[in-house]
């Protein structure tokens, strides 16, 4: 008798469950397969735990828009830390694209908070134009560590490329909706 409660138990559960789990990865696919960057949006969607009730464009952006924050806010903490370090660790131009790119992130985690206001409220156009200024964070670092650092490069890696493709995932799934 224990065996076969068990055993409907695990059906029931099995049943239940597992088709909730396909639809919420169908959702998912169908979502990133009308981007540009699929793999970062399928990466993005499925590391937060929310996507699991994803189903649609508008739930899909404010779930890659809220990644966008957290990866801004993460690179601002790092260049913080740079800065921090000063001289010992960088030269006199390196601290100013720091602190400038420092600027930059603060400025893009505004937009982006605005952006998602932008999208609680179904103003698709608003968001777009924030996501837009959101993304040029990471080209002006890039353009400030050319100009003033001491390598040319910026030692943010492809932190600034990823935020950007994140960011743009934003823009476009605000495209598909407003369309």
């Amino acid at each position: 008798m224990n065996t076969i409660s068990c055993s409907k138990v695990f059906l029931v559960l099995l049943v239940t469950l597992f088709p909730t789990q396909i639809l919420a990865q169908n959702a998912i696919l169908a979502v990133c397969d009308k981007t540009l960057y699929k793999e970062l949006c399928i990466s993005t969607l499925q590391s937060d735990p929310a996507s699991e009730s994803a189903t649609s464009f508008e739930d899909a952006a404010t779930i890659i828009l809220k990644n966008a924050t957290s990866t801004a806010t993460q690179i601002s903490d790092q260049l913080t830390k740079m800065i921090q370090q000063g001289s010992s660790q960088w030269s006199g131009g390196d601290l100013t694209a720091l602190a400038n790119c420092k600027k930059y992130y603060q400025d893009a985690i505004g937009k982006l908070a605005d952006s998602s206001k932008a999208l609680a409220s179904r103003m698709y156009n608003d968001v777009k134009k924030g996501m837009l200024s959101a993304m040029g964070a990471g080209p002006l670092c890039d353009d400030d560590f050319e100009a003033y650092g001491s390598t040319g490069t910026s030692p943010l890696g492809n932190q600034g490329d990823t935020y950007n493709s994140i960011c743009a995932l934003v823009y476009e799934l605000c495209m598909a909706i407003a369309s």
